[in-house]
């Protein structure tokens, strides 16, 4: 939740570049003369001949071959992102955003204003794959002072296997400008399950999980008596929220694998993206309920709508000393109910960390399903690998 001017990389073996930006990746993709054949476990080289390759009369062995082997299968080459990119990179995020509809129920319309506007200003870091067919992925990343941020990767599905690649070129760029974090979370990726680049790199994982609740599977729970109701998030309450999130995460920040909430100013940042910059889509001020305590907030529920008909709980925090009480269950109730039946949501979704037993009780005890199960991953220089 949800959540971007690399260094010459190295050639290797499918990789022509030699990080020249004036190159064209797609017709330097069409002079490879080798074709690999996938065959599952193994792979067969055949090699581009000349001339007579058979007697006159005899069946013609690549054509039996092509039908015995299936699919072939040519490496692509990896170029960095540069202003001469827009047009192929928009037709791939035309099939990102067909990914992130029918597996997330996600909007990707957000992302895809927010890399073109980074493309248009020569500002998006990254990778672009290209085989014969044109371009077949992409990968991107950030760095802002000591942090840095793996953003997308993605692969069309005939190049489907390319991300760890992307992810490798990626993380080589980042770690030799020697970041103090590096994050990444893989829920968005055409692979989720990506874990072998990070581990290389000695990254810290927790695994995640994304969760749906369709309206129909929905169960009320019981609930114990709550002094005081829980009320809108409204934005003069955005302070308290941060500092609620920054106290609820004080006790899991190892087992999350995320720097988000390392410092109260990392989750200002993040209360900031989800309430006013709409990074998980529009924040619903209505639905979005906290409880406060002693003039602090002591726990909240947020939700936002990444697309129609589908709403998002961007986060569910309650403070440590108020747990066990009922109140994270009564805010997402609330939460839950005016998504429903106000906003008349078809399905509602969340993340949690797999780790976090009671909170997913609490999520399955409602209805809710697992989905996806995708990783979080974090490097953070000095840590023990």
């Amino acid at each position: 939740m949800p959540e971007e001017r690399p260094s010459t990389v190295r050639a290797n073996s499918g990789d022509n570049s030699r990080g020249s930006s004036h190159t064209s990746p797609f017709s330097s993709a069409r002079r490879r003369v080798s074709v690999v054949w996938s065959t599952g476990p193994r792979s067969i080289g055949l090699r581009k001949c000349r001339g007579p390759t058979r007697p006159a009369g005899r069946p013609l062995l690549r054509r039996g071959l092509i039908r015995w082997l299936g699919t072939p299968m040519v490496s692509p080459t990896f170029h960095p992102i540069g202003p001469g990119y827009p047009a192929p990179l928009d037709r791939l995020f035309d099939e990102e955003a067909a990914m992130w509809k029918s597996n997330l129920a996600w909007g990707f319309e957000p992302t895809r204003k927010r890399l073109r506007a980074a493309l248009r200003e020569d500002a998006l870091e990254g990778f672009i794959a290209a085989d014969p067919g044109g371009p077949c992925g992409y990968a991107t990343f950030s760095m802002n002072g000591g942090q840095g941020v793996v953003g997308n990767i993605f692969a069309l599905p005939r190049a489907r296997g390319i991300e760890e690649a992307l992810a490798r070129r990626v993380l080589e760029v980042l770690m030799a400008r020697h970041p103090d974090t590096i994050d990444c979370q893989t829920l968005f990726m055409s692979d989720p399950g990506l874990r072998t680049p990070f581990a290389s790199f000695g990254f810290s994982t927790a695994r995640r999980i994304y969760m749906t609740l369709d309206r129909a599977a929905w169960r009320r729970p019981v609930e114990h008596p709550i002094p005081e109701p829980a009320r809108p998030v409204r934005q003069s309450d955005v302070n308290l929220v941060a500092r609620l999130v920054f106290e609820a995460h004080a006790d899991s920040r190892e087992q999350d694998a995320s720097s988000s909430f390392d410092t109260q100013e990392s989750c200002d940042r993040i209360l900031q993206q989800i309430v006013f910059d709409g990074i998980c889509g529009p924040f619903d001020s209505d639905a979005s309920r906290w409880i406060g305590r002693d003039a602090r907030a002591a726990s909240a529920c947020l939700v936002t709508w990444p697309m129609p008909g589908i709403a998002h709980v961007s986060e569910v925090a309650t403070a440590p000393g108020h747990r066990r009480a009922g109140l994270a269950r009564h805010c997402l109730s609330r939460s839950i109910e005016n998504a429903f039946e106000r906003g008349g949501a078809e399905r509602i979704t969340l993340s949690v960390t797999a780790s976090n037993s009671a909170a997913r009780a609490l999520y399955h005890s409602m209805g809710f399903e697992d989905r996806v199960l995708y990783g979080s991953h974090l490097f953070r220089r000095g840590a023990p690998r």
